[in-house]
C-alpha cells in the first residue's frame, strides 16, 4: 500500500502545472519594439534636424552632426528613419486593431447565434480572404487616395476576417459550456452573454492573431509605399526609402540598408511577440522528466532476499 501511494505521489508531483513566465521570444519582441518606440518619440519631440528641410551636404558619410549621414537631398538619415519607424509602428498598430474589433464582433456573433447567421458570415468571410491583402489596398488607395489612414482602413478590412475565424471557433465550443447556458436560462440578454461570459474566455487567440497581423501589415505597408501608393512623400517611410535611393546604392549604401533593417526588425519583433504570447497563454505541464536535474524517483519496497523467503516459508511449514 505504502508503495503505491508514493507512486501516485509521484506521478502527480510530474504533472502539476507549470509557472507561468513569458520567454526570452516576448521579451525580445517587447524590447526591440520598446527602443523603437522610445527612438521614434524622441526624434518626434526633439529631432536631431528637420527631417523635411536639407541640413547637411548631400549623400553625406555618418558623423558626429548626422549619425546615420544623409540622404541625396542632405536631410539627416536618422532623423527620418525614426519618423519612419513611428509610421509603420503606428499603421501596423491602427490596423491590426481595427481588423481586431471588426473580426471579432462578427466572430462573436457567428459563433454565439449559429445557423443561417453564422453561414452567411463565414461565407462573405471565406470570400475576403480569397482575395490578396496588397491588391484590395491598392485598389481602396484608387478610390479613396493614397495615405496613411486609408491605408489602415484597407488593411484592417482585409485583415478583420482572418480574426472573425479565429475567435468563432471558441466560442462555437464555450456556448455548450454550463456558465453559459445557466445564464442564457436565467434571462441575460445575449449582449451580455457574449460580452461578461464569452469575449474574456476567448482573449488569448485574439492577442496572439493580432500580434501576427501586426507583423503582416509592417511587410504590406513597406511593398505598397515602395510601390507609391502607400505612405507618400515628404512623409518618410522605410519602402518609399528604399524605392527612393535605389540608384544611389553604390555611393551610399547605407541608404538602402538602414530601411531594410528597420523592416525587419518590425516584422521580427511583431513575430517574436506573438510566438512568445502563444507560448504563455497556452496550457502546459511540467514533465516528470525534464532536462538539468535528476527526475525523482519513488520509494519502492526492497526485494525479499531469498535467503528470507526460504526461512520464511521453511518456517511456516515447520508451525
Amino acid at each position: 500500500m505504502t508503495v503505491t501511494r508514493e507512486l501516485a505521489l509521484a506521478k502527480i508531483a510530474g504533472s502539476r502545472p507549470r509557472r507561468r513566465r513569458f520567454g526570452p521570444a516576448f521579451w525580445s519582441g517587447a524590447g526591440i519594439l520598446v527602443v523603437l518606440l522610445a527612438v521614434a518619440g524622441w526624434m518626434t519631440v526633439s529631432p536631431l534636424h528637420d527631417p523635411f528641410v536639407a541640413s547637411g551636404p548631400a549623400l553625406a558619410a555618418p558623423s558626429f552632426d548626422h549619425p546615420l549621414g544623409t540622404d541625396n537631398l542632405g536631410r539627416d538619415t536618422f532623423t527620418r528613419l525614426a519618423l519612419a519607424a513611428r509610421t509603420s509602428l503606428v499603421i501596423s498598430g491602427a490596423a491590426a486593431l481595427l481588423g481586431a474589433v471588426i473580426g471579432t464582433f462578427f466572430g462573436l456573433i457567428a459563433g454565439y447565434v449559429g445557423g443561417w447567421v453564422d453561414s452567411v458570415i463565414m461565407r462573405i468571410v471565406d470570400a475576403i480572404l480569397a482575395l490578396p491583402a496588397i491588391l484590395v489596398a491598392l485598389v481602396v488607395g484608387v478610390v479613396i487616395g493614397n495615405g496613411p489612414w486609408p491605408l489602415i482602413l484597407a488593411l484592417g478590412l482585409v485583415f478583420a476576417p482572418g480574426f472573425a475565424r479565429v475567435m468563432r471557433a471558441p466560442v462555437i465550443a464555450l456556448r455548450e459550456r454550463d456558465f453559459v447556458l445557466a445564464a442564457t436560462l436565467s434571462g441575460v440578454r445575449p449582449a451580455r452573454v457574449i460580452v461578461e461570459h464569452l469575449l474574456p474566455n476567448v482573449l488569448t487567440p485574439l492577442f496572439v492573431q493580432f500580434a501576427s497581423v501586426a507583423s503582416q501589415v509592417v511587410l504590406i505597408e513597406a511593398a505598397l509605399s515602395y510601390l507609391g501608393q502607400g505612405v507618400q512623400a515628404p512623409e518618410p517611410s522605410a519602402g518609399r526609402m528604399i524605392s527612393e535611393f535605389t540608384r544611389f546604392m553604390q555611393l551610399q549604401p547605407l541608404l538602402i540598408i538602414l530601411p531594410s533593417l528597420v523592416i525587419i526588425l518590425l516584422s521580427a519583433a511583431w513575430n517574436l511577440l506573438a510566438d512568445g504570447m502563444q507560448d504563455y497563454l497556452a496550457p502546459r505541464r511540467e514533465p516528470a522528466f525534464s532536462l538539468g536535474r535528476r527526475p525523482r524517483r519513488a520509494a519502492t519496497a526492497a526485494p525479499a532476499s531469498p535467503d528470507r523467503t526460504t526461512t520464511s516459508t521453511q518456517h511456516t511449514r515447520t508451525e
